[in-house]
């Protein structure tokens, strides 16, 4: 494990997350929202592993409130640093100690096989738009894929129904977006069957299973492998809430390909590639990543950081070495809010790497905390 390999300065990179040390309103927002949806996890886990493990339950029920009230009394941990990203690692923590690492497993099996059922309609829809128009439709695909997250409570009672994906993009807010560098984006992106991408490779950090992966962000990646870009989906090792794992990324590709004959084709054609982050949570720290991913990034022209976590969250000012992107629907008010935005608000981040980054709201906000 050591840094991305792609970033800009290595020495220099920490991750974006909110110091809940020194901001003792932010710590008890942060302390309280993890309390409060731990019982929604264990609910879930309740169903995913059946009565015999009702002691695990109470076990990890026990540690975590443990976690909690010990952060409360003092905030500060042995490794002198609190944000976000620690509070994931403790909630994953007191989970995997008692024996039940994947709680959300029958909810993502569900709803992955909810959106291989809707994947053909939602490629013969994109395959049917002018090109011109193909990948607005594309990044507000993955805007609403994003919606489909169990970690966030604005966001839960999606899972719970039946999806109607093209409902949920037209309730996706208009243009101009929170963070809207879609026009830049798209004088870049390829038009036309012809044309190639201008990136050979690209590393994808991946989020959610089910409507976020499947119908958000395979037909994404499928429309730039259409034009020749290299894909490297890059998944979480161990399972973390409803997030997407690497072996389960390969299995979800695999029967896709069987109903998806071009798909097939590139997937064939060595296009796609799955590899590990080494992570286990929703967030992710980029100095401490697989050197499977490394290895798989070396030649990689092109980063795109997918879901509120991994971008805004934990990465909202990387700079990296290649071009990047960063898409993701905001569904937390905290978050949202150092973005000087609201939940919901779509983020849409381009940043080439020929271009210094500029001082506007998102590099203010943050500056502000």
């Amino acid at each position: 494990m050591s840094h991305f390999c792609l970033l800009a300065e290595p020495a220099a990179y920490t991750v974006s997350d909110i110091d809940l040390l020194t901001d003792a309103a932010a710590r008890e927002y942060w302390l309280k929202l993890f309390a409060d949806h731990f019982a929604q996890v264990l609910e879930s886990a309740k169903q995913a592993y059946g009565r015999s493990f009702a002691r695990p339950l109470r076990a990890a029920e026990a540690q975590f409130a443990e976690a909690i009230a010990a952060l409360r009394a003092d905030p500060r941990p042995a490794s002198g640093r609190l944000g976000v990203v620690e509070l994931c690692h403790l909630r994953e923590k007191a989970l995997r100690d008692n024996g039940l690492g994947d709680p959300f497993r029958p909810v993502k099996q569900r709803e992955n096989r909810r959106a291989m059922e809707l994947y053909p309609a939602v490629i013969r829809k994109v395959s049917a738009l002018p090109a011109e128009q193909r990948w607005a439709r594309l990044i507000r695909g993955a805007f609403a894929g994003n919606v489909f997250d169990l970690g966030s409570a604005a966001t839960m009672g999606y899972a719970q129904e039946q999806v109607d994906f093209e409902k949920v993009i037209d309730q996706m807010k208009p243009r101009p977006w929170l963070i809207d560098d879609f026009d830049s984006l798209a004088d870049v992106l390829p038009i036309g069957g012809g044309e190639p991408a201008p990136w050979a490779r690209a590393v994808v950090f991946v989020d959610n299973a089910g409507v976020d992966f499947i119908l958000g962000v395979m037909p994404l990646v499928r429309e730039l492998a259409a034009h020749g870009t290299q894909i490297v989906l890059a998944a979480n090792e161990l399972p973390s809430l409803n997030d997407v794992t690497a072996d389960e990324t390969v299995k979800i590709i695999d029967q896709l390909s069987s109903a998806d004959e071009e798909l097939a084709t590139y997937v064939s054609g060595a296009l796609f590639e799955v590899v590990s982050t080494g992570n286990g949570i929703p967030l992710i720290d980029l100095s401490d990543v697989s050197d499977e991913l490394n290895g798989a990034a070396a030649e990689a022209d092109l980063v795109v950081l997918e879901g509120m976590g991994r971008s805004v969250e934990s990465n909202l000012n990387t700079q990296f070495a290649v071009d990047s992107i960063q898409l993701c629907l905001l569904k937390d008010p905290s978050v949202a809010a150092r973005v000087k935005g609201e939940v919901f608000d779509c983020v849409c981040m381009y940043r080439p790497v020929d271009q210094e980054p500029e001082a506007d709201d998102a590099d203010e906000a943050e500056a502000e905390q």
